[in-house]
């Protein structure tokens, strides 16, 4: 062929949505602009030999704390960004941590920060929803961001009527609510159990039992029902709750979930051995609720996978090593998702390449209003991509986090399958190890809002 593009890669398994083929794609102005086999692919600037590797679209990563204005010293755009594009995730969704962002001026401000320091794209949800800025929601909506978190539970709790509320905005305007699903009653009378046993750190866990998730995610289905609001499960962890997402989806309630890679890894057991790294809310579950979750994840009853990237400074850990409770509650993901979902989901049978497709790409593009312009391999999309290799095998340690925090929670820990180059509309952001890219070039990506999940 005589056109000449931008940029062609050679040599790939291209994972489409129709499934693995052999061949490659040509790039022009950060869009793709044809898939063809090798022999027919055009003249380029630049040729990228993917040597047979898989390249798929990006990870969408929809929840992700990234930069916080109040606690810049856990992660910011610079860092947060470069951890994401050495994981393959090529946009994300970043997520209130403690700030309210619930104004058209809290969203810019995000904005113009991460446009001027991030490496890969990026969103904004919105968030914490409370009485006082329900009316706010459908600013938020023109403004791009049509996704707003919620909590049934401290520290920023929200009332049934609140949460009826801002479902029923979300039914009239688009978009949709993530709640943070844990009763707030339970977890009161629970945490008096454990009085004197604080030096544990598996405390934690059973201090915030199943029974709160179950409880609280049965409510909100309950009320997604009777506002026919979009209603989106956050870090979902137990068989009882994906029990009652799945009876919701097959009865007609629009209600989504999502689940983490921490949660997919690691369980209850082995929290006393992993120390306050291993706290986060809701805090990990017994192995019997991580096989619910991973069999939920390949049956299609869990739609997306995020990070909930929420690293803190060491010592904000360190510090519950004789009472968990002082210990932060988070840990890193973002650039270890697509390692966790390559090495405990495809080389480990638990998950196949159609279903990795759709839960870390095409299912959060589509969540967020991005599809098909991100989250697929198809002409006209944005050429975000990442080249996997899953029969690399790599020890994760600290040394090698991205991340401003500089530990990991997977610290020792051998993986099968990892991202080894990752592009951003056709430019290579990550490679070798390395950040590609200088200055950064990451754009905001504004949300569609009543784009629903299973819609063609």
């Amino acid at each position: 062929m005589s056109r000449q593009v931008d940029l062609v890669i050679m040599n790939a398994r291209l994972l489409l949505e129709s499934g693995i083929v052999h061949g490659g794609l040509g790039v022009t102005d950060g869009k793709i602009v044809l898939i063809a086999t090798d022999e027919h692919l055009p003249r380029a600037d630049k040729t990228i030999d993917a040597g047979g590797k898989i390249v798929m679209p990006g990870l969408i990563d929809a929840h992700a704390h990234i930069y916080d204005p109040e606690m810049p010293q856990h992660e910011d755009f610079v860092s947060g960004s470069r951890a994401a594009a050495a994981g393959g995730v090529t946009t994300f969704a970043d997520m209130p941590l403690v700030s309210h962002v619930m104004s058209t001026q809290s969203v810019n401000e995000k904005r113009t920060r991460g446009e001027k320091d991030s490496v890969v794209d990026f969103t904004i949800n919105a968030g914490m929803i409370d009485p006082s800025n329900i009316h706010v929601i459908p600013l938020l909506i023109q403004e791009g961001v049509a996704a707003i978190k919620a909590f049934t539970c401290r520290p920023f709790e929200a009332n049934n009527g609140v949460l009826v509320l801002a479902l029923s905005e979300v039914s009239e305007h688009g978009g949709h609510v993530i709640v943070h699903s844990e009763d707030q009653g339970v977890l009161d009378e629970f945490a008096k159990d454990f009085e004197g046993e604080w030096d544990a750190p598996v405390s934690h866990a059973l201090s915030r039992p199943e029974l709160a998730e179950y409880l609280a995610v049965s409510q909100m289905i309950r009320i997604a029902d009777q506002t026919k609001g979009h209603l989106h499960i956050a870090h979902i962890t137990t068989k009882k709750a994906v029990s009652e997402v799945e009876k919701a989806k097959l009865s007609g309630i629009l209600v989504t979930t999502e689940v983490c890679p921490h949660h997919l890894m690691f369980h209850r057991d082995e929290m006393n051995r992993l120390g306050p790294k291993s706290k986060m809310n809701p805090p990990l579950r017994s192995k019997h609720d991580r096989a619910a979750l991973w069999s939920a994840l390949l049956r299609g009853y869990i739609d997306i996978t995020v990070s909930d990237h929420a690293p803190c400074p060491i010592e904000k850990k360190t510090v519950g090593e004789g009472d968990i409770r002082k210990a932060w509650s988070g840990v890193d993901g973002i650039q270890t998702i697509l390692r966790v979902l390559l090495s405990e989901g495809i080389n480990k049978g638990r998950l196949t390449y159609h279903r990795l497709l759709e839960v870390a790409s095409k299912n959060p593009a589509r969540l967020l209003g991005l599809y098909p312009k991100k989250g697929c391999i198809g002409i006209g999309a944005d050429a975000d991509l990442v080249i996997i290799d899953p029969k690399r095998e790599e020890k994760i340690t600290s040394d090698m986090m991205f991340s401003k925090c500089g530990w990991t929670i997977y610290e020792g820990m051998r993986m099968k399958g990892a991202p080894v180059q990752t592009l951003v509309r056709g430019v290579s952001v990550f490679e070798a190890g390395e950040i590609q890219i200088n200055p950064p070039l990451g754009k905001f990506q504004k949300m569609g809002g009543g784009f629903l999940l299973g819609e063609n």
